[in-house]
């Protein structure tokens, strides 16, 4: 991962001495702190990591190892044992902190920082990004995380992996615990794929933030949505915002549908014709 920051050990095995002395003069080589430089097309968060005195580890880390990470303001930093001493917000792992090797931690560094630094909800959530990305398995994860303690243990128990986004994951832990058995990635006859099914007919849909930019996507979904209630479905879409902020609101209502019986409608097409994928 290129990032723009680099060690000067690692500078001076590229190019000579005197060539980094003058790119240092002439600013097109910054100095962040001692034996850290970066170029001026460094990433922003990793210099701002680097210069505070550590790396960039955590959530930060992991999204820019492409893992599905909650939106936040927040740029996840840690330090080696004695920097961890002199910043307590910044990122822990269980145990001594490791050694600082590149600007942004690897991935296994940065999920155990994760796994000390984010919410149970949240660590499920870049666990599945994981899994469903294929960068991790699932007996990859257990062996890494084996005997670190039962908090971590019992979140692992609810990484599944087939989501394709964190707020899919986080409808399918909201749901569960409403004790709603919503079965992900089922694909229907006629409409295609669903994020979620609940019972033979409750369709449920998450659209990501990236959703409303894209015209020919939000055309192709609503004729979609159409054709389901064609066949005696019942779809619900629910958007970013509506999971990851007006949850306690969008909640209840799922649940009232359920409760109502939409969930168990006759349909034209058979759900029993369904695959999981």
């Amino acid at each position: 991962m290129d990032t723009g920051v680099y060690r000067w050990g690692y500078l001076l095995q590229r190019a000579p001495r005197i060539e980094l002395r003058h790119a240092v003069a002439e600013g097109t080589l910054i100095r962040l702190r001692r034996g850290w430089y970066a170029t001026s097309a460094a990433d922003r968060q990793v210099e701002y990591a680097v210069r505070a005195g550590g790396v960039l580890s955590c959530a930060s880390a992991l999204r820019l190892h492409n893992v599905w990470v909650r939106r936040t303001d927040r740029v996840h930093i840690r330090g080696n044992d004695g920097t961890a001493r002199a910043h307590p917000e910044w990122c822990r792992q269980s145990g001594r902190q490791p050694p600082e090797i590149e600007a942004v931690d690897d991935l296994f560094t940065a999920l155990r920082h994760a796994a000390h630094c984010l919410g149970p909800e949240d660590f499920i959530v870049v666990c599945d990004s994981v899994i469903n990305l294929g960068l991790m398995t699932q007996s990859d994860l257990s062996a890494e995380f084996a005997g670190r303690s039962r908090f971590v243990d019992r979140v692992l128990s609810k990484v599944d992996g087939r989501a394709e986004s964190g707020i899919e994951t986080m409808v399918r832990l909201r749901l569960r615990a409403a004790r709603i058995r919503a079965r992900p990635q089922v694909s229907i006859p006629m409409i295609g794929r669903v994020d979620f099914l609940v019972g033979t007919s409750l369709i449920i849909e998450v659209d990501g933030a990236e959703f409303h930019q894209n015209k020919d996507a939000y055309e192709n979904d609503r004729l979609r949505d159409l054709q389901a209630h064609a066949f005696g479905y019942h779809p619900v879409r629910l958007t970013y915002e509506q999971v990851v902020y007006q949850w306690d609101r969008v909640g209840p209502l799922i649940v009232e549908l359920v409760r109502r019986g939409e969930h168990m409608r006759r349909v034209e097409v058979s759900p029993l014709g369904t695959t999981l994928t």
